[in-house]
């Protein structure tokens, strides 16, 4: 009788360890990537300060590196700003992506955005865990540019905005590229 209750109570365990994972997930957990979530989640952080036009609420989204090596972020997220002049935008993700390697995750995500009748590519490469480099963790780039659905030139190369924004995307978690907000060249 003994035998039979063990194999009856081992049975019940395993079957109730088992049906954890059909619970849904009540808190997120570390290391389980949902990159169209965790870019939403930025992109709302952006949106509110680019409403209030907080440009020291968007440095603040900036990586501590980010903040200490990119040229003139000041200057850049003015710029940056100028493009939303009433406050508001909508966004729809074009895409997103994020590379991970051994504890460091970068996501890089663009997005369509509309502001006072324009469309615009909205980028931004943002470090969400980096065990090597902790100083690279927030955003580390952002930009915004006239949005076209193709992104290459008559000649085949990339427009200058979306070149920018594909430099970002090379895995190289110690030097992913030049930090700090798209400001194009004149």
């Amino acid at each position: 009788m003994r035998r039979i209750l063990s194999a009856v109570v081992a049975l019940v365990c395993v079957g109730l360890l088992s049906s954890c994972s059909l619970l849904p997930k009540l808190l997120p957990v570390p290391g389980d990537d949902n990159p169209e979530q965790e870019s939403s989640v930025e992109m709302q952080h952006i949106a509110d300060a680019v409403k209030d036009h907080d440009a020291a609420a968007l440095k603040k989204l900036f990586s501590p590196a980010a903040r200490e090596k990119a040229t003139d972020l000041d200057g850049g997220l003015k710029y940056f700003l100028s493009f939303f002049r009433s406050g508001r935008m909508t966004w729809k993700l074009e895409g997103d992506g994020s590379v991970s390697n051994q504890g460091d995750e970068g996501l890089y995500s663009s997005y369509e955005v509309s502001a006072d009748g324009k469309k615009y590519g909205l980028f931004f490469a943002d470090f969400l865990r980096n065990d090597s480099y902790p100083d690279n963790v927030g955003i580390y780039a952002l930009g915004v540019g006239p949005y076209s659905a193709d992104p290459f030139s008559a000649s085949g190369a990339p427009k200058p905005f979306y070149a920018w924004s594909g430099a970002f995307d090379n895995g190289n978690f110690k030097d992913p590229g030049t930090p700090g907000v798209y400001v194009p060249q004149q």
